[in-house]
Formats: structure tokens, sequence, C-alpha cells
């Protein structure tokens, strides 16, 4: 068991390290969210490893609190990023297409029409 854990703590550490340089030179935001968010997955799964090797459950709240805190902090800095989003509630019309402008003529004009022989 000591030697699936060893090498189960090496291979999530060298992932953290990685995902470490992703955030330092990430091309952009979104990379640095997601390996941020990689990250902290790696960090619970390091501390679920150690409780399975010590075989006790005191860690479960703290993984709780982690794993809630990511799923929020991952919604809050994704709806952060989008900027403003459209929600529906716009004061004005949208533009009209061509077509509903070429209706909006002719019944105009046909009203029109239709005063002046009356």
């Amino acid at each position: 068991m000591n030697v699936v854990t060893a090498i189960g703590m090496t291979m999530l550490g060298a992932a953290a390290l990685l995902l470490l340089v992703r955030i330092y030179r990430g091309p952009s935001n979104l990379d640095r969210i997601v390996a941020s968010e990689v990250l902290l997955i790696i960090v619970i799964a390091g501390i679920v490893m150690d409780a399975a090797r010590n075989r006790s459950t005191t860690s479960l709240p703290l993984l709780m609190v982690l794993g809630l805190v990511s799923f929020v902090g991952g919604v809050a800095v994704t709806r952060f990023m989008a900027g403003n989003v459209d929600d529906g509630t716009d004061d004005e019309p949208p533009p009209a297409t061509a077509e509903q402008q070429a209706w909006q003529t002719s019944r105009g004009a046909a009203e029109r029409a239709a005063e002046e022989q009356s």
C-alpha cells in the first residue's frame, strides 16, 4: 500500500508542478482558470490519498469545503470573465430586418393610398 500511495503522490506532485507552470505561463486567462481548478482538484485528491493511507475520516469536512469552494469559485470567475451578457432585459427592441422594413414600408404606402382615395 505504501508503494502505491508513494507512486500516486509522486504523480500528483508532477501534475501540480505542470499546472503551476501553466498558471504562470498560460497564454490566456481561461487557461489559468482551468489550471487553477485542476490544481485544486489535485489538492483534494492528495488529501483523499493521505486519508486512505492513514485510514482516517477526519479530513472529510475539509474535502467537502474544498469541493464547494472549487465549484463556486469556478462559476464566479467564469461569470466575471463573461462580462456583460445579454439577459433579455433590453430597453430597445432589436433592429428590424430588411424584410420587416420592406413590409412596414409597403403597409404604410397602402394605408396612405387608401386615405387618399377616401
